[in-house]
């Protein structure tokens, strides 16, 4: 059975779709590679906030003006587009990603003063990556834990060497992704706790999806195995009131949605649709080399992207799409659609004989 993650059953919907933040909790800041990137117009901004910090004792300064530099850094990366690991790699372009990575245990350089960390690539099999820092530059004991046994972390960084199939980056900005409630609005209790995994939303979060919540979700979807992807397509545009296209072979998603809903804000979605041409839990092997066609939809201008399948969804593929997705400072909502998730959609909106008839046709 498809995985159900913890937000789902602890979170309301409302919770779920609450506008908050994801940030770096800085733990590793270069200040002086971020300023040669940020150049001297942007640092002038950086110095006039740090200027008018009032006065604090030093290890509080350090801390605030951490945070100036990794709030001028991510804006930066969001106003410039910068990438994700996962889209730097897919694409083969690029020399700086911002990025939510797992990484290997460090590895220690042999002078007590740098390190580094293989990162890992999920079904990246003719590239390696690693980052290489100094350890001078860790201002936090947490983050050097983090680094020293290998953990998820939050990274800026840019690409220094490429040699032999292995991609060696240096960071800017490391630390723990952090989840911030800018707005105050107090929906989401103690949003730190959750993380880079609150932006997952489910179909029943989605408003044109709502009638879902009637249908209870069905022990058995065997009937997905005769609902073909284009009947399935064809359904989803008559739900959201779209017209679909024929799939060509340079699209970026199945189906596009300029005008859907999260309880009331609007905002758009790219759909990756899968048939029951494998009629078998999805894993990486179902999305193509290197993952590229999560890369394709997430190339897609659209805040929420989807991906949808006729059987279940495996953890790994939950992984990818969130890795692709949910960048610090930029962030996007994902979902992921398996086949009792389908299935009850076409029966929330009497679609399922409609879509058989369109598959046997």
């Amino acid at each position: 059975m498809s995985e159900q993650p913890w937000i789902r059953e602890h979170l309301t919907s409302e919770q779920r779709t609450a506008e908050l933040t994801l940030t770096i909790d800085p733990g590793f800041v270069h200040h002086r590679s971020i300023a040669t990137l940020l150049g001297d117009e942007a640092m002038r901004h950086v110095d006039d906030t740090i200027a008018r910090l009032p006065e604090m004792p030093d290890y509080l300064r350090r801390l605030r003006v951490d945070r100036i530099y990794t709030d001028a850094l991510l804006i930066f990366c969001e106003s410039l587009g910068v990438p994700t690991l996962g889209s730097l790699v897919a694409g083969r372009r690029g020399r700086l990603f911002c990025s939510v990575v797992e990484l290997e245990p460090a590895e220690s350089l042999g002078d007590g003063e740098r390190a580094r960390n293989r990162i890992v690539l999920p079904s990246v099999d003719d590239l390696s990556a690693v980052i290489e820092y100094s350890t001078e530059h860790i201002a936090a004991t947490t983050t050097r834990s983090e680094l020293r046994s290998g953990d998820t972390i939050a990274v800026v960084a840019q690409l220094h060497n490429f040699s032999g199939g292995r991609l060696l980056f240096h960071p800017l900005l490391m630390g723990g992704p952090w989840l911030e409630d800018r707005e105050n609005s107090g929906v989401v209790p103690s949003p730190e706790w959750h993380g880079y995994e609150f932006f997952e939303v489910f179909i029943e979060d989605v408003d044109e999806f709502q009638a879902v919540e009637e249908v209870e979700a069905p022990r058995a979807f065997e009937v997905m195995r005769d609902v073909s992807e284009a009947a399935f397509k064809t359904c989803l545009g008559e739900i959201l009131g779209d017209k679909t296209t024929a799939d060509w072979g340079g699209e970026m998603s199945d189906h596009y949605a300029a005008h859907v809903h999260l309880k009331g804000r609007p905002t758009t979605a790219a759909f990756l649709l899968k048939g029951p041409a494998r009629f078998a839990p999805m894993g990486l092997n179902h999305l193509g080399k290197n993952n590229d066609q999560i890369y394709r939809l997430a190339q897609e201008p659209a805040q929420l992207l989807v991906v949808q399948h006729a059987h279940e969804i495996t953890s790994p593929v939950r992984a990818t799409l969130r890795a692709f997705a949910v960048q610090p400072g930029a962030a996007r909502r994902y979902c992921l659609m398996d086949g009792r998730d389908s299935l009850r959609l076409l029966i929330a909106y009497d679609k399922l004989n409609r879509a058989l008839e369109l598959s046997a046709s």
